[in-house]
């Protein structure tokens, strides 16, 4: 019984299941970054748009409330770190979308 192997016990078999898996993950790996820059390819307009109207939006606010109504308990602060981190949030997408670009 014991001098009976099966078929997927064999070092060869292992060699060959562990060759087909190593090829295999770069295709998945690679398969999966298209994917996921498909995705934000298709939703970068909205992202993109709603970024930086966030930004805009702040930076008016904080500029009209700081000129024009100069003694407002505006949160100027809060608004201006809001905008700039909406505007590196920008950079951030587009460096993600440079990442996951098909060589």
């Amino acid at each position: 019984m014991n001098a009976i192997k099966t078929a997927f016990g064999t070092d060869a078999t292992r060699d060959s299941l562990s060759r087909g898996a190593k090829r295999a993950l770069p295709v998945f790996v690679g398969a999966l970054r298209v994917m996921l820059y498909a995705v934000l390819a298709v939703l970068r307009p909205v992202i993109v748009a709603t970024l930086s109207g966030v930004t805009l939006v702040g930076l008016a606010l904080c500029l009209f409330f700081a000129t024009l109504v100069p003694g407002s308990h505006f949160p100027m602060g809060l608004v201006l770190i809001l905008s700039v981190a909406s505007a590196s949030l920008i950079v951030v997408f587009y460096a993600v979308m440079e990442g996951l670009l098909p060589q």
